[in-house]
């Protein structure tokens, strides 16, 4: 997600506030916008916005950003958000463009006194959804994502707890058009596409996640390349979070590849994938829209990413890459997502902080036996970082 990245959008700086002023005006993509189809013919444009990190604009930037997007062909937007207060502008900005953008709404999301928090009482599931249909002023969401599921005993919950009836539901009643689940698990993933009742789901995909080391290189995961081949078989389509990795693919002292890639880049190496029809980024401001709407401009060159085949071992060494090497925990701790957690709520993830105390264990519970140590294969100091996250987060 691109909330709390700063990166210079390839366009000169346009922002809500300047728009009306002389001379100024957005830049014009209409016509580049691509599409890619998903089940029942509808078509997705293969970039969408992300909304966690709106509430950094005022509701009437908020109101222009969703129009301008919509002018240029855009239309799909995520609404999971940080904080709920952008939702009425959102809202607003849907009347009358609601048949010409599609909704992405969370199932197992809601926001006491605003504050995004992530759910599996169905009481609070259904009235959480509920909340969502009210503030956005709509009776329906194109799309309904079982939210958040990246724990084996978390499934079990879904599965056996009615939410996935309750979804099940919302879709045979028309509240929503297409069922799906968000999650950043391959296993959990998989086990949802097993059920065949999944038309669409969204992952976290890029450079930095999906790459492993072997005999000193790095290559694809075998086990995430089977798990986007598995939805394209089934039919079932991806829309990409955390394109960026939480911004420090944008940055060359972040980046695990040892040099920063580009906004096109992460967009390419994504939309690359098979059955991904769309990348969600995160937006705070019309420079970060109009910053990932460039991509529909950018030459070839611009979007290759090839350089990472030959990122070099030692380039990723005492980076995490979340490879999940270190595994097993003697403590049932997910080392690999308290990393990435981490990582993100540094990086400025609005979302991070809460999805870290939904761990089912967390740095606190680190005993510091230092077992995985010696599993990592880029030399990353485990046991620093789990001193380094619980202080980060506290309790």
């Amino acid at each position: 997600m691109l909330g709390g990245c700063n990166f210079k959008s390839p366009l000169s700086t346009v922002t809500p506030d300047n728009l009306s002023s002389a001379g100024k005006t957005a830049p014009d993509f209409s016509g580049t916008v691509e599409y890619r189809p998903l089940r029942a013919g509808a078509k997705i444009s293969t970039l969408g916005i992300g909304a966690s990190a709106l509430n950094e604009s005022s509701a009437a930037q908020i109101e222009r950003m969703i129009a301008y997007a919509s002018e240029q062909g855009i239309n799909l937007v995520d609404t999971v958000m940080s904080h709920f207060g952008p939702a009425e502008a959102m809202g607003r900005a849907l009347k009358g463009r609601r048949d010409k953008i599609m909704t992405q709404m969370h199932i197992g999301v809601t926001y006491p006194r605003q504050i995004y928090t992530r759910t599996r009482d169905l009481n609070q599931v259904q009235q959480g959804f509920e909340q969502q249909l009210k503030a956005f002023d709509t009776n329906y969401s194109d799309i309904g994502l079982i939210h958040y599921v990246d724990q084996p005993d978390d499934f079990v919950r879904v599965m056996a707890g009615g939410i996935l009836d309750y979804a099940q539901k919302l879709k045979q009643d028309g509240v929503i058009r297409y069922l799906g689940f968000s999650s950043h698990s391959v296993d959990i993933s998989r086990r949802f596409l097993e059920t065949g009742l999944m038309d669409i789901f969204m992952f976290s995909i890029n450079p930095a996640y999906d790459f492993v080391p072997v005999d000193g290189r790095l290559k694809l995961s075998e086990e995430r390349r089977q798990l986007y081949q598995e939805a394209e078989k089934r039919g079932a389509g991806i829309t990409v979070m955390k394109v960026y990795g939480g911004g420090r693919l944008l940055s060359d002292s972040s980046s695990p590849f040892g040099r920063a890639m580009s906004v096109p880049q992460c967009i390419q190496y994504a939309l690359d994938r098979p059955a991904v029809v769309s990348c969600l980024p995160g937006v705070r401001n019309m420079e970060d829209l109009t910053g990932v709407l460039a991509y529909y401009i950018a030459s070839p060159a611009e979007r290759d990413y090839a350089f990472i085949a030959s990122a070099p071992h030692q380039d990723m060494n005492g980076v995490c890459i979340y490879c999940n090497h270190c595994q097993p925990c003697p403590y049932g701790i997910d080392i690999a997502a308290v990393n990435k957690y981490f990582d993100l709520a540094q990086a400025g993830d609005k979302l991070a902080k809460d999805h870290y105390f939904k761990l089912r264990r967390t740095a606190r519970d680190c005993t510091y036996c230092g077992e995985c140590v010696p599993r990592c294969p880029f030399h990353v100091d485990i046991l620093k970082r789990m001193r380094e996250a619980n202080e980060f987060f506290g309790r």
